[in-house]
């Protein structure tokens, strides 16, 4: 397997399918056989990138007229895909005709490259330079030299032909690569190597014919490509319940590609767009709030993670039920050299391709709600309620969602469903007993809240279980000294402590001694 090639399942390492124009030529000299089935390793040895751009195709020179040379865009080719054509290869910038800028291509139609060798040993009746016959007088090529391609893809591959190219009507050969359609994603390069086989032409020297070459000739060259099938992924992930409404894109496929740091080949987009589908309850919104969106993220740096973010201030949104819908799709604004399904446009006027829904209004709607939850301002009766009269209960609702509520725990309703509840709420005071009320909001978010009272014919008062706790007290100002000296230190507590009587005596007799001494210093 060559270098830098993805390895592949054994059951694509078989030989490819090659169309060619094949000619029967007289038979080779054993040494010339033995040349002709070298290994495909050693023959690939060393080829040339394609995505190098030389400015002139290699070959004879006027220092080497002897050189083989190698073109992709023979007369009467027909490469496919069209980024192999040589207009569309022009059109992103190479003027070479022996190199290819990477393309990005499906596998249908299936790959197929012509190639012929540019050769003073190939062209009958052109002029052969004596030191390319190792004299000093020139010929003319009478018979054109045959040549063979050795070519390897993918842990398969082969050597085809010979081949000559005598005349404007001989067909260019190529190499049609049919297991393409079938290998997995990823970066390619197809690996080419030309030999012209020693001997096989004949040049006129005056009235002498002179076999040549005289010697082995080879050119290598690689195509590079990306096989791209597959179509968009992402997992999708919505945050629609905050201030803010954003899909979030994970692990997304396929990365962006590009044929050199300077030309890229395609970003990976995803256009994402909603639609309200209803709102969630009867309550007035406000004005001017939109009822869709739409937007379109794009991956377009490689070395950046696989991950994208449609984000919109839902503020701007009423909030609802909305349609969802995803499409992921590659965009270029090189699509002569991108061969890959589903050709389109943006509004940019940049192409579009391989697009595919990742959702759609066969989805479950998604809730858009920018208010935090809660059951707010619960209140009862202003004056107490007579048993066996009705008590009207209030609150307010902040979200949207399914409402219920509880007396004593029994779920009790006032709504046409009978299951829901909603304000206000008339309650019988039966009897002189406490009863606790309990009004709870399961959102369209999935956050439950809650909020209680106690009441009874005497009234009503908050349940304290459903009061946030109290803020934690603010810490102390710190003590600002800007003197440069250090903090005074306070003044310890007095602690009392207890001491035994000889250590008091003790202490008490030290005194007594220090004052004795100190006043016989002042009498002398």
């Amino acid at each position: 397997m060559l270098r830098g090639q993805v390895p592949l399942p054994a059951r694509w390492l078989r030989p490819v399918s090659v169309t060619a124009v094949e000619f029967h030529l007289p038979s080779l000299a054993p040494a010339t056989v033995l040349y002709a089935v070298q290994t495909h390793a050693q023959l690939l040895q060393g080829a040339q990138p394609g995505a190098t751009i030389a400015p002139a195709a290699a070959g004879a020179s006027a220092a080497n007229p002897c050189a083989l040379g190698i073109t992709f865009f023979p007369p009467g080719a027909d490469n496919k895909p069209t980024g192999w054509t040589q207009p569309a290869q022009a059109n992103v910038g190479n003027t070479a005709s022996d190199q290819m800028v990477k393309t990005a291509l499906a596998g249908y139609p299936v790959p197929m490259l012509y190639m012929a060798p540019v050769s003073v040993f190939t062209q009958v009746n052109g002029a052969v330079p004596g030191q390319c016959m190792g004299g000093t007088v020139d010929g003319v090529l009478t018979k054109p030299a045959h040549f063979t391609i050795t070519w390897a893809l993918a842990g398969a591959g082969g050597v085809i032909g010979p081949f000559t190219k005598g005349s404007k009507q001989d067909p260019p050969a190529n190499v049609t690569l049919s297991a393409v359609p079938e290998i997995p994603d990823g970066d390619y390069c197809l690996q080419l190597k030309m030999d012209v086989v020693p001997g096989s032409g004949s040049a006129a020297v005056g009235t002498q014919m002179v076999p040549v070459p005289s010697a082995p000739q080879s050119i290598t060259r690689q195509v590079c490509f990306i096989k791209m099938a597959s179509r968009p992924t992402a997992n999708v992930t919505f945050r629609s319940c905050n201030t803010s409404f954003a899909v979030d894109l994970m692990g997304i496929t396929p990365k962006p590609m590009f044929a050199n740091p300077q030309l890229p080949l395609f970003s990976t987009v995803f256009h994402v767009w909603g639609k309200l589908n209803r709102t969630f309850d009867r309550s007035p919104q406000a004005d001017n709030l939109l009822d869709y969106f739409d937007q379109y993220v794009k991956w377009s740096d490689p070395a950046s993670p696989p991950f994208l973010q449609v984000l919109m201030e839902s503020p701007g949104l009423l909030n609802g039920y909305y349609n969802v819908w995803i499409e992921g799709s590659l965009a270029t604004t090189y699509p002569d050299i991108v061969s890959l399904f589903g050709l389109d446009q943006y509004d940019d006027g940049s192409a579009k391709y391989m697009g595919v829904s990742l959702r759609n209004s066969s989805n479950r709607p998604v809730p858009i709600q920018t208010v935090r939850s809660k059951i707010a301002d619960l209140a009862g009766p202003d004056i107490p309620v007579q048993m066996g009269q009705a008590a009207t209960f209030t609150w307010e609702t902040q979200g949207y969602g399914e409402q219920f509520c509880y007396v004593d725990g029994q779920k009790v309703a006032n709504t046409a469903d009978v299951v829901h509840c909603e304000s206000p709420l008339n309650l019988k005071v039966a009897d002189n007993a406490n009863h606790t009320l309990e009004v709870m909001l399961v959102d369209v978010c999935g956050e439950v809240v809650a909020n209680g009272i106690f009441f009874g014919s005497w009234g009503w008062r908050q349940n304290m279980k459903f009061v946030p706790p109290p803020p934690p007290p603010t810490a102390p100002d710190a003590i600002y000294n800007d003197s440069g000296m250090p903090l005074p230190v306070r003044t310890p507590m007095v602690r009392n402590r207890t001491t035994s009587a000889a250590a008091s005596n003790a202490a008490a007799g030290g005194v007594v001694a220090m004052l004795a001494g100190f006043l016989g210093m002042l009498l002398i």
